[in-house]
């Protein structure tokens, strides 16, 4: 199920992951179609949908609707502020992004014939993306130089129609301006082309570029091997280098040759230089040191982060473009701001093969993501209830950090031990552990710290910290108790206690442990019941009380729904008095649908699916920790579910009747 997922290396490309599409390269099976599958039942009580992590619900038919793409590679800004995005992955195809005032394009970008099915979104997965008066190009993942007509360039929802496509080969940046598109290639040389027709009028002779502007004056700056240098379009050298810059990755020159430098060194700022033969720094964006300045981490529309692009519209109006990678699990944040540095506004995405955890001690009002802090507010009306508060993750400090990369994609969970906060985060099949911890009070980064790892797909962190692994090399229950904290601030498990697996699975493929009770809920596969697929729940969930004790008492044992597809659930976790899976595929005509079972003796209660709040569609559920859930002070639960297709999890607010 995850050919549509495969990662390939795209040599030289930055150290890039580029996923390829291996099913439909139309994006035709992100947003699902009606199966059949187990009965559903009727939910007692009341329950309505809402999401996290995008600023948009993501409604809409299949390449069309709202919603924040899942990577920033590359931007570009119109002279009326319109920012125009590349990237090589959207799960349901927004590879390219148009966004202005709070709003994106309804449309996605789809290009025709043969280049339609040579890259990712419907063709147009790209590198980079240029804009010169009704023209739109795209460089794709797959060589081609796509050609778009804009109907109308000062309305971001105007039809935008594929023309054309020539072959350049891989580019790594691109910019255009007046009768002028210059392409930088990954394998060396600038193409300088027609906008109109594409043609190559000549290619110079220059290599390591990674990024391009052009002037008023039709000359060209770079950055090549971190420096900003000046060329004419005959490959000449010109007056106009600028070498102190930390680490640039985007430049940008506005209609007045402003020149903009994103310098994602250590002072994450956007660089103001007025161009002449010596150019001349007149404005820095944002405050000196990004996430780390003030109390690090916290969020402020001054403070910037992973820069990929920046550009100026014709009043003087900023746009900042900021993901860490750049990679699909990463933030993205798009922001505007005033020339006086106020915000105008932000839009955002957070989740992609992503699953949020709720703080324990939050009562649902605090929720964390692998690199994320968000406040929630569940009464709110759907999809207004969150704000970002902090990113934890600082890519400057801890350059080895594996969440820079979107290693293993993340479940995430949350501990509080010992008065530290301990984050927990896992990929998207298992094998164990990344564990991060806090730097003191208040800042809000974390770093990686330690790492339990093994093959499997059966682990779990109970409430106090400790670690519990289902599928283990001698065929036993493992649990890692926390123990405590190193002098290095190092989290510190004692060796595991070994417990034998029930008589009733032939496979154990989930293992959580609940505390209150003294309770083991195991999920697997029996004599009578095998396995259909790889990283499900298992056919049959069993409870088995007094665990710890050396003397477990099975308690029950309940068969697992099963999909359209005939697949029993991804996930399941426990709250208060109930157990809830979440299902891979459709069922019933219903997508991602969570069941809901007792957990005093294992009866169904109903069924959950999304809400037209947010379409009342998903995509896939496919991480083993997909679903997290949470009973609050008021009796109210929370269930919260991975949700791929377009970049957010789904939440539901339940109250039991």
């Amino acid at each position: 199920m995850h050919n549509r997922r495969t990662f390939l290396k795209f040599a030289g490309l930055s150290g890039v992951a580029l996923p390829v599409a291996g099913i439909a390269f139309y994006s035709h099976n992100l947003i699902s179609r009606a199966f059949a599958g187990s009965e559903l039942s009727l939910l007692h009580g009341q329950y309505s949908t809402s999401w996290i992590g995008n600023s948009f619900a993501g409604k809409g038919q299949n390449g069309s609707g709202r919603w924040v793409q899942d990577e920033i590679v590359a931007m570009t800004v119109t002279d009326d502020g319109t920012v125009l995005t590349a990237s090589l992955w959207d799960e349901a195809g927004r590879c390219t992004g148009l966004y202005r005032d709070n709003d994106t394009n309804v449309q996605c970008l789809m290009a025709d014939g043969e280049v339609r099915s040579r890259a990712w979104g419907w063709g147009t997965a790209g590198t980079s993306v240029a804009v010169i008066g009704h023209l739109l190009f795209i460089t794709n993942t797959a060589g081609d130089l796509l050609q778009f007509y804009w109907s109308d360039p000062h309305n971001i929802q105007s039809a935008i129609k594929y023309q054309a496509h020539s072959k350049s080969g891989l580019a790594l940046a691109m910019a255009g301006r007046a009768e002028t598109l210059a392409l930088a290639l990954k394998g060396g040389g600038i193409q300088i082309r027609n906008p109109q027709d594409m043609s190559v009028r000549n290619t110079l002779p220059l290599s390591d570029i990674t990024g391009l502007a052009i002037d008023s004056k039709n000359s060209l700056w770079v950055i090549q091997k971190g420096q900003i240098l000046h060329y004419g379009l005959d490959g000449q050298i010109l007056p106009g280098r600028i070498g102190n810059v930390a680490k640039a990755t985007a430049i940008s020159i506005d209609k007045n040759d402003v020149l903009l430098i994103c310098d994602n060194g250590p002072d994450q700022q956007v660089l103001s230089y007025t161009l002449s033969s010596k150019p001349q720094l007149n404005q820095r964006y944002g405050v000196q040191g990004g996430l780390r300045a003030g109390t690090p981490g916290k969020m402020a529309a001054n403070k910037f982060f992973a820069l990929r692009g920046a550009g100026l519209d014709a009043a003087g109006n900023l746009y900042v473009g900021m993901c860490f990678g750049p990679n699909p699990n990463s933030p993205v944040v798009i922001r505007s701001l005033n020339p006086q540095q106020q915000l105008r506004w932000e839009l955002s995405k957070y989740a992609w093969v992503t699953a949020f955890c709720f703080d324990p001690r939050s009562d649902g009002t605090v929720v964390y993501g692998p690199e994320s802090i968000f406040s929630y507010e569940p009464d709110q009306e759907p999809g207004k209830g969150w704000q970002a508060e902090a990113i934890t993750l600082d890519a400057v400090r801890y350059p080895d950090d594996p969440r820079i990369m979107g290693k293993d994609a993340c479940s995430t969970e949350l501990r509080h031990l010992q008065g530290k906060r301990l984050l927990y985060t896992m990929g998207q099949t298992g094998g164990g552990y990344d564990l991060y911890a806090f730097e003191p009070a208040p800042s809000q980064i974390a770093h990686h710290v330690a790492s339990l790892k093994g093959d499997g797909f059966a682990w779990n962190v109970d409430a106090e910290g400790g670690i519990w692994r289902g599928q283990t090399p001698d065929q036993n229950i493992w649990h890692y108790a926390f123990a405590a904290w190193s002098d290095a601030g190092i989290p510190r498990f004692k060796s595991p206690v070994k417990y034998p697996v029930p008589e009733l699975f032939t496979r154990v493929t989930r293992a959580h442990y609940d505390s209150s009770s003294d309770s083991l809920y195991i999920g697997g596969y029996t004599a009578n019941k095998g396995k259909k697929s790889w990283g499900l729940i298992g056919a049959v969930v069993a409870r088995y009380d007094h665990w710890k004790s050396g003397k477990a008492q099975f308690r029950w044992a309940a068969n697992m729904p099963e999909d359209g597809h005939g697949l029993p659930p991804k996930a399941f976790d426990i709250a208060g008095d109930y157990l809830f899976t979440i299902a891979v595929f459709p069922t019933a005509g219903k997508d991602a649908v969570v069941t809901i079972f007792r957990l005093d003796n294992g009866a169904k209660v109903g069924n959950i699916s999304p809400g037209a709040a947010v379409g009342n569609q998903s995509g896939w559920v496919d991480m083993i920790h997909a679903v997290h859930a949470l009973r609050r002070k008021n009796g109210q639960y929370l269930i919260m579910v991975e949700e791929d297709a377009r970049g957010k999890n789904i939440v539901y607010q339940w109250t039991p009747a």
